[in-house]
């Protein structure tokens, strides 16, 4: 991360939309996604290129179990039941890898200034940024492998030896969490060597490109994550910052890719975009936070994501940042299975079972402020499963199944 004027460069990205390049072609324009063509595209000098403004050629997300039918009106009618099963989680985590993660921390004496002039550690017996987050991701995996019904994948961020080109493709792809692919990701980890510059857009937007390939070829069902982790502002390609904002993360959303972001200490000038960014991923740590959807404003100001910026014991933040991370995406859901045409679900009459057995409704309070039992979200297209009935949801034999009482007919 090296510093420039970047409440200015923030100010003029957001002015209008160009195709995010890393150090590869400068065509502008093209559609990452549907008929458009690739923004992965091979560039003069050997690298890649990510343009903004994609465009997602189709919905993602599968499909709910159909109900039977339901009885005539007045007639009397069994009850519908349809098998359900917890959505799988898919997690893509992106790590900046720039020379400024080499750095110690602020708070142990190596100032943000003193570390983008030489990203070196001053104090080679202390911890480096990149140390700390190294081993809060190995932390963080092994959470996950536990938690089970997860794919994980990463990717770092540049390519090693070069200064500004993001990879096209996951150093390690999304695959299912199991010790094997624990150990893959913990061994790319270990083999990091911090250097480079902060192409941050790019490799977000060739992330998002990565999954929607993998989600139209049926390689991933469920819900999808990517989970940024950063310490500083975009150095590469600022001008690519406004499309990133107004179209490559709106349309990852169109097709449930929910976008996490955590800022280290060094990310403070870039506090303003890792906020967007959170917040227009759909990932905003409270509906009160501060976010700028109108650039230009601070650069500084904003706390839609994790901002580790102030934090007095980062290892111990950064576990727990990522502990709500895995958290909200190894939730229990259940997608609502739909219902034949004409039909209609009493939402009242709804049960939810597991192993033959009623599951109870709480929806006094929010699953993540002590729930325990089931409720619907808000658009009532899935079902989630609080405290003690989300763990025994995922223990071993487990059947779960919805009762949707008697489907009526619209007439």
């Amino acid at each position: 991360m090296r510093k420039r004027a970047r409440s200015a460069a923030f100010a003029a990205a957001t002015a209008l939309t160009l195709g995010y390049v890393g150090c590869g072609s400068d065509d502008p324009g093209n559609s990452t996604f549907g008929s458009g063509g690739s923004s992965a595209a091979s560039g003069s000098g050997g690298g890649t290129a990510a343009d903004s403004g994609i465009l997602f050629g189709g919905s993602g997300g599968g499909t709910g179990a159909t109900g039977g039918s339901g009885g005539n009106a007045g007639d009397a009618c069994a009850s519908t039941v349809v098998g359900g099963s917890l959505v799988h989680a898919n997690l893509l985590f992106v790590v900046d890898r720039s020379g400024s993660m080499n750095c110690n921390l602020p708070t142990d004496g190596q100032s943000t200034a003193e570390c983008e002039q030489s990203p070196v550690p001053k104090f080679p017996s202390q911890p480096t940024k990149w140390e700390l987050t190294r081993d809060a991701l190995k932390q963080a995996l092994d959470d996950i492998q536990a938690g089970g019904n997860a794919s994980v994948g990463m990717v770092s961020f540049p390519i090693s030896g070069s200064e500004c080109i993001p990879t096209e493709s996951p150093d390690v792809g999304v695959l299912p969490m199991d010790a094997t692919q624990n150990a893959a990701l913990k061994g790319f980890l270990d083999g990091i060597s911090p250097k480079g510059q902060t192409p941050l857009v790019g490799a977000t937007i060739l992330s998002y490109k990565h999954l929607y390939e993998q989600l139209k070829t049926g390689a991933l069902d469920g819900n999808l994550f990517v989970v940024v982790i950063t310490d500083g502002f975009e150095t590469c390609k600022p001008s690519a910052i406004s499309g990133l904002l107004t179209q490559d993360i709106p349309n990852a959303r169109s097709v449930n890719i929910r976008t996490f972001v955590i800022g280290v200490p060094g990310s403070e000038d870039g506090r303003a975009l890792l906020s967007e960014i959170a917040y227009q991923g759909g990932t905003p740590t409270s509906s009160s936070c501060t976010h700028d959807p109108s650039p230009p404003g601070p650069a500084d100001v904003g706390d839609c994501h994790f901002d580790m910026t102030t934090s007095t014991n980062l290892s111990q933040d950064l576990q727990a940042a990522l502990a709500v991370i895995s958290g909200t995406a190894l939730s229990c859901e259940i997608d609502m299975p739909g219902v034949k045409p004409g039909q209609k679900i009493d939402y009242d009459s709804v049960k939810v079972k597991n192993n033959g057995a009623d599951i109870p409704k709480d929806d006094s309070t929010p699953c993540d402020q002590g729930a325990d039992g089931w409720q619907f979200d808000a658009s009532k297209s899935k079902i989630l499963l609080c405290g003690s009935a989300c763990d025994d949801a995922k223990k071993p034999g487990t059947t779960l199944s919805i009762d949707l009482g008697c489907l009526s007919n619209i007439r």
